[in-house]
């Protein structure tokens, strides 16, 4: 009989990752600011919503030309050539943010996205069902823009610069059964969108804005296995969101390499308008939909009147094959800081798995729980004290102490294969992360 090991890489992101502990806390540490990867202030054009892609050395960007209830181009920019030209022309009526999504199957590229009506004067249809919009009675399910059905489509393209649609109607929409925007009353899915295949689940998983009412920003998630028939929209759920003043702008998540969980990053701010706390929020889940907020990672500046955050997550994305991970944002998102300038799409690094981390700084003591797979543990610390652990309470006590990212020990064999529980008692130091 085979026994099924438990996640063999613990992140400590909270006290759910533990079985006991006592006198410690949770750290968040912040990325570096890297390297501008893009000013599109060079390329004259606005720049928001950026997709980025690794290409060899460098990246492709697909990115909004600009922001307009009326629509838009889309942009493509290999970073290597620096080149820029425009896709997804006029047509599509791309009045918002569309996600390119790399398919399980490697076959080209697919995005969801598209488009949505702010006025109820652009809404047409005939007869038929209907639906309520602000108190008023609307035809579906045949609302329709003067272009396009309205909601978010699925398009396909074998090489980034070439789309087409897969469907000439949405595949997320407030036509369809549990897809309408619960303040608009039908599919305004406004904002930066967030969609991978997740192997773990081996489902597709969508993020999209959920508007809780005017000034009132959230994220509600989705499922699919095909790209094309997704799931009723859920709210996310945290602990301690008071929706009549925290705006989460929107969630960029994604896989933590390794890891059983998956982790996000949200623009923030403290209230609708004129905000006194603006960041860059750092949120962790073990299913996509319960979320725990770990705080700020980056303090983020207002925009130039005050009114609201200047800065919008773009991505995370951690496999840059080396010791340190990345995480892109855009910076004078939309020229909200400044005006008579484009966006920076700014690279910021971490060393690998130090976003979050376990303190003690007198004597703490923690305990969890891992599969074992290997005959070494890597351990990621900061110990100006020490840290010593043991393994299902055996007499063998390890010892660390220094600061190590990828610090290896040898274990004794007969416990692969094996879940296994990890004491750890620590002296003015972090843990970061367990793995075998």
């Amino acid at each position: 009989m085979s026994v099924q090991l438990g996640v063999a890489k613990v992140i400590f992101y909270g006290f759910a990752c533990l079985h006991n502990y006592e006198n410690v806390e949770f750290v968040t540490n912040s990325p570096e600011r890297c390297e501008t990867v893009l000013d599109t202030g060079e390329l004259d054009t606005v720049g928001s919503y950026y997709n980025v892609l690794r290409n060899g050395d460098g990246y492709d960007l697909i990115f909004r030309d600009k922001m307009s209830i009326s629509g838009g181009s889309a942009c493509f920019y290999n970073t290597e050539t620096q080149e820029m030209k425009k896709i997804l022309q006029s047509q599509y009526l791309l009045t918002d943010n569309f996600c390119v999504i790399k398919p399980k199957d490697n076959d080209g590229y697919y995005a969801v996205g598209g488009e949505h009506n702010k006025s109820l004067h652009r809404i047409m249809g005939s007869s038929g069902p209907t639906i309520n919009y602000r108190g008023r009675t609307i035809p579906s399910p045949e609302v329709y823009s003067q272009r396009h059905f309205n909601g978010l489509y699925l398009m396909h393209s074998k090489d980034l610069l070439h789309w087409d649609y897969v469907r000439k109607v949405p595949v997320i929409s407030g036509i369809h059964p549990g897809q309408t925007d619960n303040f608009q009353g039908y599919s305004r899915f406004d904002s930066k969108i967030s969609c991978f295949y997740s192997k773990r689940l081996e489902e597709y998983i969508i993020f999209v804005r959920a508007n809780m009412g005017r000034g009132r920003r959230w994220v509600q998630t989705a499922r699919s296995k095909d790209l094309i028939d997704w799931s009723p929209l859920q709210l996310l759920h945290m602990d301690g969101v008071d929706f009549n003043k925290d705006n989460y702008y929107c969630l960029e998540a994604m896989e933590y390499p390794d890891a059983d969980l998956f982790v996000g990053i949200s623009a923030y701010t403290n209230k609708p308008r004129y905000p006194t706390e603006t960041c860059i929020k750092l949120m962790f889940s073990k299913d996509g939909v319960h979320w725990i907020d770990r705080g700020s990672i980056l303090e983020t500046p207002t925009s130039a009147d005050g009114y609201r955050n200047s800065v919008q997550p773009t991505c995370v994305f951690f496999d840059n094959g080396g010791d340190h991970y990345d995480m892109f944002l855009n910076e004078n998102y939309n020229r909200i800081l400044t005006r008579n300038e484009g966006s920076n799409l700014v690279n910021y690094t971490i060393p690998k798995d130090r976003l979050v981390g376990v303190k003690a700084a007198d004597t703490g003591r923690v305990e969890f729980d891992m599969g074992i797979r290997s005959d070494r543990l890597i351990v990621n610390y900061d110990a100006h004290g020490y840290i010593k652990f043991t393994i299902n309470d055996d007499p063998e006590e390890f010892f660390l102490q220094g600061n190590e990212l990828n610090k290896e020990i040898v274990i004794d064999e007969k416990y692969i294969g094996q879940n296994v529980r990890i004491k750890a008692e620590m002296n003015n130091a972090i843990l970061y992360a367990f793995s075998s």
